[in-house]
């Protein structure tokens, strides 16, 4: 009798009413899944929650065998109707029509010609549909034309792919940008350059995609033609600044934030040749570089918040590549709720609509459009002679977008966590699909990247001049008592990840210390969210993005881990963060007494740090110190050669270091500087 159920069970699930209902739910999913790619889609640059990246995640693997499988249900299917082409048709929409997530990885852009196969044949299985199903039916006559039109966003989709791809990053276009920049400093009289009104600077904003591409020897490098049509359609940063139309005159915000969108884009084209594996470039050993960040980007009013507002929106740039019923039709089955299927098809019908209204509106509303707007106004002296053209980009450049990055850093603290043990159930669950997490790698909650710590880290760029060290400069600029003190820190450590880590057990001594002794004045205040903020965050790239420090990330794991042993074992059966400080504070002095033959582990040398400076009995003057000292060493971790881990983080909300690589990157400062930098070694 058991075995009769099931197969009346089975039999049940393969009837056509069960298979309609299955085909119905799939559409609905499909539609679902195109919202969540469309919304999430952009919103991911603003979270690293989990819950946002596995919604993501799943919407876009799940896309290709939901629509193979729908789409075969409907093949199969012994009932033959109109309506299935236009679900089809839906279907197919979900699949090639999502604009704001082209590829979940920067790995999924290698694959682009898999994804043009996949395309391929789910195109023709659709078109065969809607011939077999949808002949003689009045929807024809506009699903074909949507059918079209989906094929073609389709192809731009697989556009996007092949443009991102490794082999296609070297694009034409990045190639003639990156050949224009090497006599782009001739273009302009030798030594008249001004960085406030960027005069001389001819960044390309827009315009070299139609420059014919003509080379000559013995460079051959690609070189303006001298067409003047051709000169006349590139857009530069400098005609940006000298346009004298009413929508970019003036010094209110609103014309400096057009202009600073433009900016954006011309340091993005610049910034592609970085992730095209173009490590040097021939202008940042150009004085006019330098002076283009500390005399121009980080110089006026407000230029904190400009500074980082543009290498904002440029991040942006660099992560979007631009891309270009009648009722005896609604009867699927005899025995079937007619009204159900035309519901079911009004909601899919509406639902596609919002989805290409929404992308219609994001695209209004991004930089992309204000920048293409803006190129044309200042290229065209017809726009940019009336006035209601003006009005007209005005009112479209004011639509709201999401903002660009989640503005926040991350944040763990090891004395905090170092007992913490995973239980690494989706581990196991997903059959060891998501990574595991080692014991004491707790993520502390995020905070909001405060204008305090921009201001903080941006002040200590401009006093640098560009020579970025990794602690040492800031030391000797506290006074050579304290440069003498707590230098052995930053020239003695074999690598900048011990460096790190002391000076982070160290602050954690000093923090929990005043939260019981002191009462701060908002200088004060100030000094300290700087230095536990910044400390709490270089910790978290140690632990959790270690692909992003100086170091080898193997390196920089292996000392983490065996630093979380040496802590478990120091700090055994203590709960509380306050006993753990005071065991290291015991540990610590006794440390700095025997110091030429002591103890050298991670954990001691980080106690007796914190206790070297607590010995700074202001504690003004030693949260200064702290707070120098961190606002130093974020600088020092920025730069790198490996663009494609920076790229890579852009895709979980941004991280700051990778904005601060990319800040640094236009005022030419690409390496460490070798001097003065205190490191006895960097493996």
């Amino acid at each position: 009798m058991g075995f009769v159920a099931v197969v009346d069970m089975v039999s049940g699930l393969n009837s056509p009413m069960a298979r309609l209902v299955r085909i119905e739910v799939l559409v609905l999913l499909g539609v679902a899944a195109l919202f969540v790619l469309l919304i999430l889609g952009s919103y991911r640059r603003q979270s690293s929650r989990n819950a946002v990246r596995v919604s993501i995640w799943v919407a876009y693997a799940a896309s290709i065998p939901m629509v193979s499988y729908t789409l075969g249900l409907m093949q199969s299917s012994p009932y033959k109707n109109s309506l299935f082409s236009v679900w089809a048709v839906i279907l197919f929409i979900f699949l090639g029509s999502a604009d704001s997530l082209s590829a979940y990885r920067l790995q999924d852009n290698d694959n682009w010609k898999r994804f043009y196969f996949e395309q391929l044949i789910h195109s023709f299985w659709v078109g065969w549909l809607m011939v077999s199903s949808g002949a003689g039916s009045d929807f024809r006559y506009v699903l074909w034309p949507i059918y079209v039109i989906v094929v073609l966003k389709s192809g731009t989709r697989i556009l996007s792919f092949k443009l991102a791809s490794r082999r296609s990053m070297l694009s034409e276009s990045t190639k003639w940008v990156a050949d224009y920049m090497t006599y782009e400093r001739e273009l302009s009289t030798a030594g008249e350059w001004d960085p406030v009104t960027m005069r001389g600077y001819r960044y390309v904003v827009a315009g070299e995609e139609k420059q014919r591409r003509k080379v000559e020897a013995p460079e051959y490098v690609s070189k303006l033609d001298g067409d003047d049509r051709a000169k006349a359609k590139l857009v530069t940063v400098e005609q940006i600044w000298r346009c004298s139309g009413s929508l970019l005159c003036g010094d209110g915000d609103r014309a400096g934030q057009l202009k600073d969108v433009c900016l954006s884009m011309a340091l993005s084209k610049m910034l592609n040749r970085r992730f095209a594996g173009f490590h040097k470039l021939v202008e940042s050993e150009l004085d006019k570089t330098h002076d283009f960040l500390f005399r121009g980007l980080l110089h006026g009013q407000k230029y904190v918040e400009r500074a980082f507002r543009v290498i904002e929106v440029e991040l942006a740039f660099v992560l979007h590549k631009r891309v270009h019923v009648p009722n005896d039709e609604l009867k699927l089955i005899d025995d079937h709720n007619n009204n159900f299927d035309a519901l079911i098809t009004a909601v899919l019908i509406i639902g596609v609509a919002l989805v290409e209204g929404l992308q219609v509106y994001i695209y209004l509303a991004s930089a992309w459009c204000k920048v293409a707007l803006i190129s044309k106004y200042v290229a065209r002296e017809s726009w940019s002679s009336r006035q209601w053209v003006a009005n007209l980009i005005g009112c479209i450049t004011s639509f709201k977008s999401f903002r660009s990055w989640e503005d926040k850093l991350g944040q763990y603290t090891l004395l905090k966590n170092v007992d913490y043990i995973p239980i690494n159930f989706m581990y196991y669950a997903t059959m060891f699909l998501v990574d595991r997490t080692k014991k004491g790698r707790k993520e502390d909650k995020r905070v909001r990247l405060s204008m305090v710590v921009k201001e903080a880290v941006i002040d200590t760029l401009r006093s640098s001049n560009g020579q970025l060290t990794n602690g040492v400069k800031s030391l000797k600029a506290n006074g050579i008592e304290v440069f003498r003190k707590h230098s052995w820190s930053c020239t003695t450590v074999r690598t900048t990840t011990h460096t790190i880590v002391a000076w982070h057990i160290a602050t954690t001594l000093c923090e929990v210390e005043d939260e019981e002794q002191h009462r701060m004045d908002s200088t004060t205040t100030n000094y300290k969210d700087v230095a536990c903020s910044l400390s709490r965050y270089c910790a978290y790239l140690v632990a959790f993005a270690p692909e992003l420090l100086p170091d080898h990330s193997f390196v920089s794991q292996t000392i983490f881990d065996a630093l979380v042993d040496e802590a478990t074992q120091e700090l055994l059966n203590l709960k509380t963060l306050e006993q753990r400080c005071e065991k290291l504070k015991e540990i610590g002095k006794v440390s700095d007494m025997e110091q030429n033959g002591g103890d050298n582990r991670l954990i001691v040398l980080g106690a007796r740090l914190g206790c070297q400076l607590l010995e700074i009995e202001n504690p003004s003057r030693r949260w200064k110190v702290l707070s120098d000292f961190w606002a130093e060493m974020v600088l020092y971790l920025a730069p790198s050669d490996d663009a494609r881990e920076r790229l890579e983080t852009l895709t979980r909300g941004g991280e700051f270091i990778t904005h601060l690589w990319a800040l640094l990157t236009h005022g030419g400062i690409l390496e460490r500087s070798t001097t003065g930098a205190g490191q006895c070694q960097n493996v």
